[in-house]
């Protein structure tokens, strides 16, 4: 008798370090997946840079930050204020000849998914404001994150995911 109640208290012990662990798992993934935010500019905002700082201002703002690929599926933000941003090929970043002023979001809050290590450029959809300066160059890296162990692939979630209903199908009959 004082095994049985052993035997339920360890599988109750199970059940509830399973949930604990896949609410961890749960809380890392919904961390990394929102991502990072980024006012580009800083306080100031995505504006056009001062004349004598065109050529360094956004880049003096991108080097205090290291900006990692998404293939894990985090994402960057950029916030802005005033104007608006696109994203444009080499040639359109210095040559500011790149331009969607009509199709381009003026929301503030522009979702922009780096995806490839190497550099991302971004400007002004105004071509005026472009050429004075309002353009950013950031260097992706390689994201060089490993996984945890318990993201290691596909069949480590399913594992997890099939210990719950094992656990709590133990955990019912002890009690039952």
């Amino acid at each position: 008798m004082a095994a049985a109640a052993t035997s339920r208290r360890l599988l109750a012990l199970a059940a509830v370090l399973v949930l604990a662990v896949l609410s961890l798992q749960a809380a890392v993934s919904s961390a990394a997946a929102k991502g990072t935010r980024y006012t580009v500019g800083g306080a100031d905002g995505w504006r056009v840079p001062p004349p004598e700082d065109k050529e360094r201002f956004y880049a003096d703002w991108a080097s205090n930050i290291t900006f990692y690929d998404d293939r894990r599926r985090r994402r960057r933000q950029f916030v802005y204020k005033n104007d608006s941003v696109i994203k444009v090929g080499k040639a359109g970043y210095y040559h500011c000849n790149e331009t969607a002023a009509d199709a381009a979001p003026r929301d503030g809050t522009t979702l922009f998914v780096l995806d490839a290590p190497g550099p991302a450029y971004f400007a002004s959809a105004d071509l005026d404001h472009c050429n004075m300066g309002q353009r950013l160059m950031v260097d992706v890296l390689a994201d060089r994150a490993a996984p945890g162990p318990w993201a290691s692939g596909p069949s480590a979630q399913h594992s997890a995911a099939a210990l719950v209903p094992v656990a709590l199908a133990a955990l019912a009959a002890g009690f039952v």
